[in-house]
């Protein structure tokens, strides 16, 4: 939760503390009134100025409306109210000398008109006088002790001026004097979640609940909190009870579908966004669960949904750029280009489809062509990964100074970009420049300390070269603190146990890495070479060959490297 926030919701229950309505006794006509006409008496022609200068607000016009109210406060000097509008319109013209002139004067007539009190409160508060204001918005409190808003403006004007333990202890004291109203609960759990306080914040948004059966509010924004603490069950608990007091709710469903999306768990996912497009039909729902048998490699059904997407909708260009994906993915280029094409200049799709057609043509080893559809892009638009993509298709043809010189223009753009400085020292590595490429990893770190692929190309270099292998594997497990789940950083720390004579924590760890990055071929031939040292031949043998065969395997010299070594063992 944002300070930002808690101010805005504070000047919305403000503005609505503060309203004047017209006296019951004036018209509210709403058409544009040039000119007065003759009144028989001081308050008619106040009024009547007053009725004017509501028009005028109607229409925009704040110094009309100033002029007007000024007029009425002439004949009728006595209401504090008409002073309380002067001040609030005067305060919207950024006029707060004579803003607060006014209000001095509503509240000399009437010391504890609340209205006044809390417009003098405001203006002070925006003039960044918190303290005074927070002074007034204390007496409103005393004046008025069983008023929600009271507390509430009160506490969010103290967190806004710093003053967190003030607003704790003006909310702390609201449940007491307010039993029955959810809030003083609700804005501790919000105070409680800008502090990272989770487990606290979610026994307040649990109070909140207690209190007031009804206050949803209180219950989504727990599941906010579990959902960003990765808690996805938890989440999805809480929005079943509030399916179950509310049961028309029907957005949940979609929400809940999105949870399961990201803890992976598809076959969740697809139920609920089942139900919720059964319940609200949605294009975008549709799109999603497309991209599930996509995630699930339930290609045909994938498709199909994608056409009917496309039929049912000819217009919604972002089924067209995802069907395009699936396509390319399946490698059937030709089909891919012409779906691609499709996605007009002026669809918000267009420059991600053509930057898919790019490396579309990549992949075809038609980087000219790949190049001619990216540069007018990364001219329009640039950013560092449409030039890491840029670079990488110099990189593809071997043309390394010439994606050199890319990354190094785009830094003078983004300097301190860790995803290009982390391209270009790869490129320095494939064009043998290794210690260049260790140079920009240590720059890396300079900006982020806990750069988890700079931390694991030095680490896995140290290792490579069998020097230094306390530091790499500090560095390797630094970097699996941030990603650890990645099977490539895993590989590296095998590779640290192999080179340290570690051979069987080097198998399990390597072990893992396989299954991590679905039995990548090199981190495969890395698993080979530690069982060969086990004396493990024949596991050996079944691993070299599991790489050597996997689709994966695109690399020349890697495949040349496992048949050398089934080779040599003996193996065909």
């Amino acid at each position: 939760m944002k300070k930002q926030l808690l101010l805005l919701l504070g000047v919305a229950l403000l503005a609505g503390c503060v309203h004047v309505p017209v006296k019951p006794g004036a018209a509210q006509a709403r058409t544009k009134t040039t000119g007065t006409s003759h009144c028989q008496s001081p308050q008619q022609c106040a009024e009547m100025h007053f009725m004017l200068s509501d028009l005028k607000l109607h229409d925009n016009d704040l110094n009309g409306a100033l002029e007007e109210l000024k007029s009425a406060a002439g004949y009728d000097p006595s209401s504090p109210y008409l002073y309380t509008l002067l001040a609030r319109i005067s305060a919207q013209e950024q006029s707060y000398k004579e803003s607060l002139g006014y209000i001095d004067k509503a509240l000399a007539l009437d010391p504890d008109s609340i209205q006044a009190l809390y417009t003098k409160a405001d203006i002070l508060a925006g003039t960044g006088e918190t303290m005074q204001a927070v002074r007034i918005l204390q007496r409103i409190v005393r004046l008025t002790p069983q008023s929600e808003n009271a507390y509430i403006t009160l506490a969010l004007t103290q967190y806004h001026g710093n003053d967190t333990a003030g607003a704790e202890k003006t909310l702390h004291d609201m449940a007491v004097h307010v039993p029955a109203s959810p809030y003083p609960y609700y804005y501790l759990a919000k105070i409680e979640v800008d502090k990272k306080h989770y487990i606290k914040a979610i026994a307040d948004y649990e109070k909140a609940f207690a209190v007031s059966p009804e206050f949803y509010t209180a219950l989504y924004e727990e599941a906010d909190v579990y959902a960003y603490l990765k808690a996805y069950d938890k989440a999805v608990a809480v929005y079943h009870r509030i399916l179950a007091g509310n049961p028309d709710a029907y957005g949940l469903y979609e929400k809940m579908g999105d949870l399961f999306l990201t803890a992976r768990k598809y076959p969740d996912a697809l139920k609920n966004y089942t139900k919720a497009e059964h319940y609200i039909p949605s294009l975008v729902l549709q799109l999603k669960m497309a991209m599930i048998y996509v995630e699930t490699h339930d290609y045909h059904r994938a498709e199909a949904s994608f056409k009917s997407i496309i039929q049912s909708n000819p217009s919604f260009f972002r089924a067209y750029y995802y069907y395009g994906l699936l396509l390319a993915e399946r490698k059937q280029y030709d089909q891919a280009l012409a779906i691609l094409r499709r996605v007009p200049i002026t669809d918000d799709m267009y420059t991600g489809a053509q930057e898919e057609i790019a490396v579309i043509y990549s992949q075809q080893n038609n980087n000219k062509e790949a190049e001619a559809v990216l540069f007018p892009i990364l001219q329009r638009e640039p950013t560092p990964d449409r030039y890491n993509l840029f670079a990488a298709f110099f990189a593809q043809d071997k043309q390394y100074g010439h994606a050199i010189d890319i990354l190094n223009t785009a830094l003078n753009k983004f300097t301190d970009s860790q995803a290009l400085l982390y391209h270009l020292g790869v490129i320095y590595d494939q064009n043998g420049d290794q210690k260049k490429a260790l140079s920009v990893m240590e720059q890396i770190l300079k900006i982020n300390a806990k750069n988890p692929d700079a931390l694991n190309y030095i680490g896995y270099t140290y290792a490579d070269k069998g020097i230094k292998l306390n530091t790499a594997e500090a560095m390797i497990k630094e970097a699996l603190t941030v990603k650890p789940d990645d099977g490539f950083i895993t590989d590296s720390l095998g590779w640290v146990y192999f080179k340290k004579g570690l051979v069987h924590k080097a198998i399990a760890t390597l072990k893992k890495a396989a299954q991590l990055s679905h039995d990548d071929p090199q981190i495969l031939e890395h698993l080979g070479d530690a069982y060969l040292k086990a004396g493990k031949r024949q596991e050996a043998i079944k691993t070299y060959k599991a790489a050597a065969g996997s689709k994966q395997l695109t690399d020349e010299k890697l495949k040349q490297k496992l048949h050398k070594k089934l080779l040599k063992l003996g193996a065909r």
